[in-house]
């Protein structure tokens, strides 16, 4: 018969704070798309290239993207990590 394998309390955890993350993910995402719906995109020379610009917001919102994604990365690892393995039984 097969024995069901559960967490350790340190796996139950990191799980919990990988999921709590993901919420605040999308939160965010949600968040940095709802600012930039609302940014007017101004014409002329001197908004061209600054951060205050249609573009610059856009750069902000991909830059927090890839930062958010590596934490999710390392915490989902974390998660995987700590997952109960299957012991074969001898």
């Amino acid at each position: 018969m097969e024995k069901k394998h559960n967490r350790s309390l340190g796996g139950k955890l990191a799980l919990w704070v990988f999921y709590a993350f993901c919420g605040y993910f999308i939160w965010a995402m949600g968040h940095y798309f709802w600012v930039i719906s609302k940014v007017n995109a101004v014409s002329g020379p001197i908004i061209d290239g600054e951060v205050g610009s249609t573009a610059g917001k856009w750069l902000g919102a991909l830059l927090g993207f890839l930062l958010l994604g590596a934490v999710g990365l390392i915490l989902g690892a974390i998660a995987w990590y700590t997952r109960p393995r299957d012991v074969a039984e001898n």
